[in-house]
């Protein structure tokens, strides 16, 4: 199979499928599949793909939990030329349609998930894997050498994947193969991959940091664990029984298991940490209980992480988002794009070949974030003068009172000192005198006044970033991965 080969060539003479056939590709708590029964499932399952009329540079959704079958289309559309479209499984029917055709979608193919969304205008929906007797029954496409491309060229797209959507509507980002190959190429320089290795599948597919967990895997020739679901007994069964080496969690699932008290099993020697802020303390208690950190940035655009902070840099810097992997660069701009120097805190931006072609179909946003490859990432931080990363917000987030730059995160880490704080986000309440006031909605297990949260931080904030309203909630609102959806709770209370 020149899968694999066709993808790296000229790049490194790696090629999984023809070196590693009997070596193991994927495993899952009920089965284990070889590269050469991977690669025959692919290649059977690109002729039903082709009875369906998909061919070169067609957009395919998928709508999928992880699982062996998700891979197995993801790969059987590269080798034909088609670009995937992960969707996320958790988004509403009408906001799933809306995707689909926004991308331009051939079809969508569902994976278990039949009830979610049954029919699209339009759209032909379609279960996956396909039973052959019914794929013959679909309109067949009689397949023309000329839609089959001989050869990758790295800069076609492989992937539109949308951003979480955590602030606005989602958006499509559009990564070529030249972009995965330097993500997971330079994230080598901190994983090492040994040909032993077992990455743990232990995000959603359909996110950057999940999806970039597939293409480490097989361009390195790995072994990829798939767990039964993502919830925290799944995983922990994962760990303990399957044994990986390799691991990438965002805070909230690292919190979860050493609540659970799981321990990391001797043979998982990294584990990526990513996904937004992350308290120092979460850290620190980690790396006490043998799990081997490494703190980082990234976005969808920049195709998964671009910084990495090492356990033993933690020590030192405990609040960076750590060092630039070369050789990616990150820069400090002002809002007319010039450098500023270090310890100035201004917008992140990321000079990097990892760097997304554009985003799909949003000409004004294009113009805004990308040049050539560099992408202005709307985050607020600045590099300390060793360059080390320190992410303070978005810019969207940020909270201008009277003039005054507040960082929501600042107010949010001594909100959550407050006796029966469980969960709390800051953001700007609209005010016709100040521009802003500072706001909080708070999920507490006590009764909080606004009088009574100021006496607590008149010695811990200055006054300008005491809360001027507070909203009590049962639970605030998050994504799929655990993340405060800071853009709903704007919305919901600026309106």
């Amino acid at each position: 199979m020149e899968l694999i080969d066709s993808l790296l060539k000229p790049k490194c003479s790696l090629n999984a499928f023809s070196t590693r056939e009997n070596s193991t590709a994927i495993i899952t708590p009920d089965s284990v599949l070889t590269y050469k029964q991977l690669d025959e499932k692919i290649s059977s399952t690109m002729q039903s793909l082709h009875k369906l009329g998909i061919k070169r540079w067609s957009k395919v959704a998928i709508l999928s939990e992880n699982n062996t079958e998700y891979v197995i289309l993801i790969l059987a559309l590269w080798k034909m030329g088609a670009i995937p479209v992960p969707l996320n499984i958790r988004l509403l029917s009408n906001e799933l349609e809306e995707l689909v055709l926004f991308a331009g979608c051939n079809c969508l193919f569902t994976v278990k998930l039949d009830e979610k969304i049954k029919s699209i205008p339009g759209i032909n929906v379609y279960r996956f894997p396909l039973e052959e007797e019914k794929a013959d029954k679909y309109l067949i496409y009689e397949n023309n050498t000329s839609d089959s491309p001989d050869k990758f060229k790295m800069r076609n797209p492989a992937l539109i994947i949308f951003t979480s959507g955590s602030t606005g509507k989602p958006k499509g980002v559009v990564l070529s193969f030249n972009n995965l190959f330097y993500s997971a190429f330079n994230g080598n320089k901190l994983f090492k991959h040994q040909k032993d290795d077992r990455w743990l599948a232990s995000l959603p597919f359909y996110h950057i940091g999940g999806f970039s967990i597939i293409t480490r895997n097989f361009f390195y020739g790995t072994t990829l664990i798939i767990p039964q679901s993502l919830t925290t007994d799944d995983i922990i069964y994962a760990i303990e029984n399957l044994k990986p080496t390799l691991a990438s969690f965002v805070t909230t699932q690292l919190q979860r298991l050493m609540e659970a008290e799981c321990k990391p099993n001797p043979e998982l020697r990294h584990i990526l940490l990513g996904g937004g802020f992350t308290e120092a303390a979460l850290v620190s208690e980690a790396l006490e209980k043998g799990w081997n950190v490494s703190k980082s940035y990234g976005t969808s655009e920049t195709a998964s992480f671009v910084t990495a902070l090492t356990a033993e840099e933690f020590r030192d810097k405990p609040l960076s988002a750590g060092k630039a992997i070369s050789p990616n660069q990150i820069l400090i701009v002002d809002d007319d794009k010039n450098i500023l120097p270090n310890e100035k805190v201004g917008e992140i931006a990321v000079k990097a070949q990892s760097v997304a072609k554009a985003y799909l179909n949003n000409e004004d946003e294009n113009k805004k974030k990308f040049s050539g490859n560099t992408f202005y990432s709307g985050d607020y931080g600045y590099l300390d003068k060793d360059g080390f990363l320190f992410v303070e917000a978005r810019r969207e987030d940020l909270i201008v009172s009277g003039g005054e730059n507040i960082i929501p995160f600042e107010v949010e880490a001594e909100i959550l000192k407050y006796p029966g704080v469980k969960e709390v986000c800051a953001f700007g309440l609209n005010d016709k005198e100040w521009g802003h006031i500072v706001a909080v909605a708070i999920a507490s297990e006590n009764i909080i006044t606004v009088e009574r949260l100021k006496k607590f931080l008149k010695d811990k904030l200055p006054s300008f970033k005491h809360p001027g309203k507070i909203f009590i909630l049962d639970e605030l609102p998050k994504t799929e991965l655990g993340k405060i959806q800071r853009g709903k709770i704007m919305e919901r209370f600026n309106n």
